[in-house]
């Protein structure tokens, strides 16, 4: 396979998967605005950080733990007393234990909980987002080189 078809296959592979990411990102950040919109808020306390951690691997054989701390927060409705663990974790952790977090749920499954912060609420768009505006372009600039080069050899 000469350069011209190698640059039109990855472009075109690069470039759609930076499409998909972005359809990701839409459909991501669509499912959150329709959650926040409808969801009713109320203030919920950290009652708990639980640690998950990752071991990596590098090429030399150093091995690399990372820690990333996810905060349980629990709220009451209706005198009912309700918890959640946030699907956001972060190190440092963001929150300490017995901190106050504003809470947004659904007023029909207060179950379906999530801590109402723009990083909490937000944290996947913006990085299936980020990724797919760095994809799409660098997968179009590959692309339309690889078929410039095609037609120069023709």
């Amino acid at each position: 396979m000469h350069n011209g078809r190698l640059f039109t296959l990855v472009g075109g592979i690069f470039g759609l998967i930076g499409l998909v990411l972005l359809c990701v990102t839409i459909a991501l950040a669509a499912s959150t605005a329709s959650f926040l919109a409808s969801a009713q808020r109320t203030d919920g306390t950290v009652v708990e950080l639980t640690a998950r951690t990752s071991t990596t691997r590098n090429s030399d054989g150093y091995i690399r733990r990372s820690t990333t701390w996810f905060p349980t927060v629990e709220f009451t409705v209706d005198g009912r007393q309700y918890s959640f663990q946030s699907s956001t974790g972060s190190n440092p952790p963001a929150y300490a234990e017995g901190e106050s977090v504003p809470v947004a749920y659904d007023p029909a499954d207060p179950s379906d909980a999530r801590i109402s912060s723009f990083w909490s609420a937000f944290l996947a768009p913006l990085i299936t987002g980020a990724l797919g505006l760095v994809f799409t372009p660098v997968g179009t600039l590959l692309f339309l080189k690889g078929r410039r080069l095609t037609r120069r050899r023709s």
